[in-house]
């Protein structure tokens, strides 16, 4: 079995020391691909330096809602420059509205901005979405369905949202939340979607998985990808080799654009 890991942030300065290990237990887990999201102007260039150095490393650019109102007067023109630098993704983008005091009229701005790119530049779009659902649905309904792929990663949205989602040209990522014995509306969601619209991600280094051997760490990495994926199929009754396939291919499908232009490069 083969994996992509969906969404990650190799670029973190938890881990940024061990990469080459990650990468060596990466693919020693049949963890073929691992998908870098940029969340701020200020880790763009070092996600940029990984996807050069390692081919497994599939660059996504973005500013993640957290960071919008720390956006600079230039940040428009310096994540055009490295989404037309090389072949990558777009995001971590989106909308997250847990925090009563953010400037959500700000977030909405740069988020559809992201999405104005995804359209116009045909790249997929790595989308955060945390208590933001309704507003994200009435984007979605001005904006029309997305012309390349994209997913919603470590969904958290009820089953009932999902064929909208999938309607408008969105993968739903499910990442080791899934493995929670308590999470049912994720199990939910999971049951809900398509065979042809799930992948999986790790969310590395944060969302370390419920699994049954004892922790040696607080940081999580894509080698626990295949673990995930044994417990996710398992808790929605499918086979593992049939589920991790579905991941693996729909994957293939989302990040097609990214992978093609690295292999050309």
């Amino acid at each position: 079995m083969l994996f992509i890991d969906s969404h990650c942030h190799l670029h973190d300065s938890r881990i940024i020391s061990d990469i080459p290990g990650i990468e060596d237990r990466a693919k020693i887990a049949n963890v073929q691909y691992m998908v870098s999201c940029a969340t701020m102007e200020e880790n763009f260039e070092l996600t940029a330096q990984l996807s050069n150095k390692f081919d497994s490393i599939l660059p996504c650019f973005g500013i993640h809602p957290w960071f919008a109102d720390r956006i600079s007067g230039q940040w428009k023109e310096k994540l055009e420059h490295y989404l037309l630098a090389g072949p990558s993704g777009i995001g971590e983008t989106g909308l997250d509205f847990t925090n009563k005091t953010c400037d959500r009229d700000m977030q909405i701005k740069v988020f559809e901005h992201h999405l104005m790119l995804a359209r116009q530049l045909e790249r997929p779009i790595n989308i955060h979405i945390r208590n933001a659902w309704d507003t994200f649905i009435h984007i979605l309904k001005k904006t029309g369905k997305l012309k390349v792929p994209g997913l919603i990663h470590s969904y958290s949205g009820s089953a009932d949202m999902v064929p909208i989602f999938e309607n408008n040209g969105l993968y739903i990522s499910f990442s080791g939340s899934v493995t929670n014995p308590k999470a049912k509306k994720v199990v939910n969601a999971l049951k809900r979607v398509s065979k042809e619209k799930f992948v999986l991600e790790t969310d590395t280094p944060d969302i370390y998985p419920y699994l049954p051997e004892p922790r040696d760490t607080r940081l999580n990495e894509p080698k626990n990808l295949p673990a995930i994926a044994q417990i996710a199929s398992t808790r929605i009754g499918m086979d593992v080799e049939e589920f991790s396939r579905h991941a693996y291919d729909n994957s293939l499908t989302v990040f097609d654009s990214i992978l093609q232009g690295k292999k050309d490069r």
